[in-house]
């Protein structure tokens, strides 16, 4: 028999986790997949700061999920859970192996060198061997209606795209964006207008290769939605409530993720090597 198709949600105890659980439950309820969440203790408590009568992970999710599926009267997804003690983002990775996707919350906090997206988040970005969701503070917790497909240079990120949409009857956007060098970092001795029409062609070849993929099901026809500008700024304005943006190979500081009214999935690679954590370095110890 084959095995049920999972998400995996971290959970942290945190308001940021506590939404991507929200999501990950709400996606799923949808989908029909099952939704696995792991809660991470850490081994010790070295931070004076905090209270030793707060709960940890592990304690405060058999409350929180019990809320949430309560939100899901009669039509609440298949749920397991995992306690283990260890660090974070090596829990996460090992058990979103196994899964669909990793799904994880990002808080409103704002680092002093910019935004930051917690270390839990950054450490889980360039090592997840499966898609990952960021679900931000200002992201609408609800299905999906549409999937808004940032053109990638990576076909696997358009074919991961046309897969979700199957599955869920889901339509696709698909948004390309491309910006020149400003003039003040360009080759004092190249051509400007040249070097634009360049990018600007290499976008609409972009653009037109993920529309090929998505094709079945497009929006109608794959709108000449090409947009000179950056990432961020161009997202800002083009994201709805009730999408679900999917890009791949980008920088999460590149992406609003703060600000943004729906999640963002990051589709890794196609074509790379993945080494997870080895287990028994790390120790972990199963809890549950």
């Amino acid at each position: 028999m084959q095995a049920r198709r999972r998400t995996t949600v971290g959970f942290s105890g945190s308001g940021a986790s506590r939404r991507a659980l929200r999501w990950a439950l709400v996606d799923a309820a949808a989908t029909g997949q099952a939704v696995h969440v792991v809660a991470v203790d850490p081994p010790h408590r070295t931070d004076l700061r905090v209270p030793l009568r707060e709960l940890l992970p592990s304690e405060a999710l058999a409350l929180a999920l019990a809320e949430e599926l309560r939100r899901l009267p009669g039509r609440a997804p298949e749920v397991t859970t995992s306690a283990v003690t260890g660090t974070p983002h090596v829990a996460l990775l090992m058990a979103a192996a196994t899964s669909e996707a990793l799904v994880l919350g990002v808080g409103r906090r704002v680092a002093s060198s910019g935004p930051g997206t917690g270390h839990v988040v950054r450490e889980c970005v360039p090592h997840s061997p499966v898609p990952l969701v960021l679900v931000g503070p200002q992201a609408v917790v609800s299905p999906p209606r549409r999937l808004l497909l940032v053109s990638a240079d990576d076909d696997a990120v358009a074919t991961w795209a046309l897969q979700r949409a199957q599955t869920s009857a889901l339509q696709v956007r698909v948004l390309t964006t491309w910006s020149a060098r400003t003039r003040r970092h360009a080759d004092p001795g190249g051509d400007h207008d040249a070097e634009r029409r360049q990018r600007h062609l290499a976008a609409a070849e972009r653009h037109q290769r993920a529309g090929q993929v998505v094709a079945p099901v497009a929006r109608r026809s794959i709108r000449a939605d090409i947009t000179e500008g950056h990432l961020g700024d161009v997202l800002a304005h083009r994201v709805s409530v009730g999408d679900l943006v999917v890009v791949g190979g980008v920088d999460p500081h590149d992406v609003p993720l703060r600000t943004l009214r729906a999640p963002i999935v990051l589709v890794p690679a196609g074509t790379r090597t993945v080494v997870l954590p080895d287990v028994a370095d790390q120790r972990a110890l199963q809890r549950s």
